[in-house]
């Protein structure tokens, strides 16, 4: 039977932590001695996140409450995009700088999806902003991306990203197939506003659209009791929330809420 998961509340964290842990076992030959280290678990996401009591016009607490009930004691899980990992204003100078472009999906005026196309019956496709477009290179050894060389550019000799932060590629002719990469060194433009990032893993979308100031994303239950806090006479208090990343093979499947909060 499929957990209930519910998107995280509409309240700001005031500090965060998003890694990973990858569980190793470690052997030792009765041959020859030697030490040898395998992966014995599967690579997991871990969150923590602390709310102040007064976050969203002072409604942070009751949120937290009314989450803890939906969750049902740590049964249900919530969805999580991650956390800034590098210091969180320099994050945010440098979405403000790449700007941002999302797909503009159009509708009839009965609510059905209206599809564009071109006068040569190709797919039309609309975007808010202009796109970046990423040109995957992988005949070396880590995936390279080339960004700004075709379609939108980027601010020249500009800090677009550093060691860590997460980016999208997105499928340009479907929005739901995305992948989530990360960069492995400083990322800056040239003169002309072409960057050449450096990832993690490829991404496999040739041609894809870039979100470079993309998030990770998971489903998480609660990994010990619930928080809890008190409110003390004057002044704010907070929720510490910590998450371990579940998976939906682990548990019958995942049943999706997304307006629950709305």
């Amino acid at each position: 039977m499929p957990i209930k998961v519910y998107p995280w509340p509409p309240v700001a964290a005031i500090g965060g932590e998003w890694t990973s842990v990858m569980p190793t076992a470690r052997l030792r030959s009765l041959l020859t001695g030697r030490d040898q280290m395998q992966a014995s678990q599967r690579r997991r996401r871990m969150a923590v996140l602390q709310v102040s009591a007064l976050a969203n016009g002072r409604m942070g607490a009751g949120y937290c409450e009314m989450l803890k009930d939906l969750l049902e004691g740590g049964i249900h899980a919530v969805r999580l995009q991650s956390t800034p990992i590098n210091w969180w204003l320099d994050e945010l100078a440098r979405s403000a700088s790449i700007g941002s472009s999302d797909e503009l999906r159009w509708r009839t005026a009965a609510g059905e999806p209206l599809a564009w196309r071109t006068a040569a019956g190709d797919p039309l496709y609309w975007f808010t902003g202009r796109p970046l477009i990423g040109q995957l290179d992988t005949s070396g050894g880590r995936p390279l991306l080339t960004v700004g060389a075709a379609g939108g550019s980027l601010p020249p000799n500009t800090l677009v990203g550093r060691p860590g932060d997460f980016i999208r590629v997105y499928n340009r002719s479907d929005a739901s197939i995305y992948a989530v990469c990360r960069l492995l060194r400083p990322a800056r433009t040239n003169a002309d506003g072409v960057v050449t990032l450096k990832l993690d893993i490829s991404p496999g979308i040739q041609g894809g659209r870039v979100a470079l100031a993309g998030q990770d994303e998971a489903v998480f239950r609660v990994e010990g009791g619930m928080p809890r806090a008190m409110q003390p006479v004057s002044g704010d208090w907070s929720y510490t929330w910590t998450f371990r990343e579940v998976f939906a093979d682990e548990v019958g499947g995942f049943q999706e809420y997304p307006g629950i909060w709305t």
